[in-house]
């Protein structure tokens, strides 16, 4: 399996049969899992002395101790690799599937790439999260303003709904402030929401039960 990533497993901190080779080796036997990725199923003697810039008598010695501890064999073949890495790892196959499908529906080759589906979430998750700030008070000039007070709205975990925005809104005007003069306010205040009344008096805490 040829693929830009490999599963690297947590416990090989504190493996046994890892933790008793020294760092070097330690070092060595991940590079030799970085080149098993890339599609070397058995590894060549030369391949791996010119990929780790060592001599051949210092990859003896280093294959030696691999061979040992259940790494590789003789030829150099990384073992319980297909265990450890899965199928569904690779996109190759969803490609060709796809390619195949398109192929026989419109006749023509197409140059699809597939993105790895952890990737689409987290690429999705932040187009949320702009497409969120973006629609949060949208005539605020400072968006830092905006960002530092949904960071206060999260801590009180309250939702950041439209009805709450427009009566927050409907309160700065009441309180004769601009948008921004008043997300400025609650900022400097740490309110999560906003009542012209609270200025009233000289008050200068947001009432605790407000919207309790």
């Amino acid at each position: 399996m040829s693929n830009p990533w490999f599963r690297m497993y947590s416990e090989f901190m504190h493996d046994p049969k890892v933790q008793i080779m020294s760092e070097q080796n330690q070092r060595r036997l991940v590079m030799l899992f970085c080149m098993r990725c890339n599609g070397d199923e058995t590894l060549q003697d030369a391949h791996v002395t010119f990929q780790l810039r060592i001599s051949q008598d210092e990859w003896e010695q280093s294959k030696s101790v691999f061979i040992a501890s259940g790494f590789m064999d003789s030829d150099n073949k990384i073992l319980n690799w297909d265990k450890r890495q899965f199928i569904s790892d690779s996109s190759t196959a969803r490609v060709a599937k796809h390619r195949a499908l398109h192929k026989t529906v419109t006749g023509t080759q197409s140059n699809v790439t597939v993105t790895p589906p952890e990737q689409n979430r987290t690429e999705q998750k932040h187009k949320n999260i702009r497409a969120k700030r973006a629609d949060v008070f949208p005539l605020v000039e400072n968006r830092k303003l905006v960002e530092d007070w949904l960071v206060i709205r999260k801590g009180k975990k309250l939702p950041v709904t439209d009805t709450a925005i427009e009566g927050i809104q409907r309160e700065f005007k009441k309180a004769g402030l601009t948008d921004d003069q008043g997300l400025r306010k609650c900022c400097e205040e740490s309110w999560a929401g906003f009542k012209a009344s609270w200025l009233d008096a000289g008050k200068a805490a947001e009432p605790k039960k407000a919207w309790e």
